[in-house]
């Protein structure tokens, strides 16, 4: 009785300010539930949408759904032939094709993609509003609106397949129950936001501005749409534009992943971490700075014998191996060794010390954090490597051998690895597949994609087959035509009657 006392009480006191003529003070807009006629105003309510937006792509967020690292990097990566993880149970079941419809990894990346489209659909529909702001300027947003809706796309269609689109803001009930549209509905308006951001987007960022995408970027993506549909004289028209937008190799590959050298020549897009969590920010990232936190990820057996044949023309191990991997080679080393051999380090931490490969990309070179399960190391979507990789695959498909192969070979001189010779069509696809990327791009999410295109739903006897042939410890696990997309989560099927589950879930 006493609540309800109380309760009264406080009713009260409101009514006596109101009639006192204090409601002016209850009428003050709270700005953190700002509506949209209130927000649309001016070029920092728009600045503000466009930090919202780069948010999205980060997923800085923390808590049981952890973020862009197990969002982005792990998930993609124990499920290939490169990686395995057999302990931590949730990226366990990914690394075995055991997915669930419920399990919040497969859950929160869907909401993390539909998160960045309802984002950039605000920006697109309400950017014009905003006073103070040229056409060009607001032109400029549009083009990184729709590049970040086409990111998140590309994401929902390679991860589940049967996706709602989904390109204005809801007005009314009805406009919450979408229907799956086809693939190729997708890829459509997937282009067509690309193409969009192209034509608009700078070529580059002032200092202050780094890690906005630019027209380099949208080329690049268009051009890798391109290539994951078999469109190979486009695809190779875009990464051909791309080669002539001043990109370049580096010339150290371990200084890629340190964290010491962001936003470098090689760099195409990245996204940004940073050390900040002054005021309850969460800026970095789970990439850890300690290979101890990641013990129980390492490289497949095949994934080793395949590094361990990556050498210069004199039997030395390239530089690409000392900045990917950690083994047993007097060569390999990180900050924390503290001049211990692996063997020696591996035994003092009580870690596994059998003849296993680790990773060492992104592990950062200093000691300073506190949870040494975080980091601030950028991480890339797309590097300049990519591109000639990606080029000298849609020459090749298009019998272009010849042309292709000095593309492989200036990533394999930045290297340090052999070049290769006159090769067929064929071996040079081999080569491709089975060695440059995988090598090239392990542990940077781009493995897992890359075999569902040329292998999935039973292309060139599956991907089961490819998964066998490897000795993937889970390859028994595999089923073709199934595994290769997550369930759409369970939460979405039931609150959309429109909705229909993957097949095999």
């Amino acid at each position: 009785m006493k609540y309800l006392n109380m309760l009264l009480t406080v009713i009260l006191i409101i009514g006596l300010f109101t009639a006192s003529g204090c409601k002016k003070y209850l009428d003050v807009v709270n700005p953190n539930s700002q509506t949209l006629t209130e927000f649309w105003k001016t070029p920092a309510d728009a600045d503000a949408a466009m930090t919202s937006l780069y948010a999205a792509i980060c997923m800085r967020e923390w808590g049981q759904q952890w973020d862009f690292n197990e969002h982005y990097r792990v998930m993609n990566e124990v499920r290939t032939d490169m990686a395995e993880d057999q302990s931590w149970d949730v990226v366990m079941r990914l690394s075995e094709f055991n997915y669930n419809p419920t399990e919040y990894m497969e859950v929160n990346n869907w909401h993390w993609c539909y998160r960045m489209v309802f984002t950039a659909n605000q920006i697109l529909e309400n950017v014009d509003n905003v006073e103070g702001l040229d056409d060009s300027q607001k032109a400029i947003y549009k083009g990184e609106a729709k590049f970040a809706r086409a990111h998140a796309y590309f994401q929902l269609l390679k991860n589940f397949g049967n996706i709602e689109l989904i390109n204005k803001l809801p007005e009314k009930s009805a406009d919450f129950y979408n229907n799956q549209v086809p693939a190729s509905e997708v890829w459509a308006q997937i282009e067509s936001d690309l193409t969009d951001a192209k034509a608009v987007l700078p070529d580059s960022w002032e200092a202050k501005w780094l890690g906005r995408v630019t027209k380099g970027a949208a080329t690049t993506y268009l051009g890798k749409v391109y290539l994951f549909q078999g469109k190979w004289a486009a695809a190779e028209q875009e990464f051909k534009e791309v080669t002539t937008m001043g990109y370049q190799l580096e010339s150290d590959y371990w200084s890629l992943f340190t964290g010491q050298n962001e936003f470098n020549k090689e760099s195409i897009w990245e996204i940004n971490f940073t050390s900040d969590e002054t005021g309850g920010r969460c800026e970095s990232t789970s990439i850890p700075s300690h290979i101890a936190a990641w013990q129980t990820v390492w490289l497949t057996d095949w994934g080793k014998q395949l590094f361990l044949t990556d050498t210069a023309d004199n039997g030395t191990f390239s530089q690409r191996f000392y900045g990917s991997v950690l083994y047993d080679d007097p060569g390999c080393d990180v900050y924390y060794w503290h001049g211990q051999s692996y063997r020696q380090f591996f035994t003092s931490q009580d870690l596994p010390n059998e003849n296993r490969m680790f990773f060492k990309k992104f592990v950062v070179p200093y000691n300073n954090w506190s949870d040494p399960t975080k980091g601030d190391v950028n991480f890339y979507i797309f590097r300049y490597s990519d591109v000639l990789l990606m080029l000298a695959e849609a020459l090749n498909e298009q019998g272009k051998t010849a042309e292709a192969i000095p593309y492989v070979n200036q990533v394999r001189q930045r290297a340090g690895s052999h070049l290769i010779g006159a090769l067929s069509q064929e071996e040079l696809r081999q080569h491709i597949r089975h060695v440059e990327r995988p090598l090239e791009f392990v542990c940077e999410a781009t493995r897992v994609e890359d075999l569902v295109r040329w292998y999935g739903f039973g292309k060139e006897g599956g991907l089961k087959a490819l998964y066998t042939s490897h000795n993937r410890f889970s390859a028994d696990n595999f089923r073709d035509g199934i595994s290769e997309l997550f369930p759409i989560p369970q939460e979405e099927i039931d609150a959309n009657p429109n909705i229909k589950q993957n097949p095999g879930y």
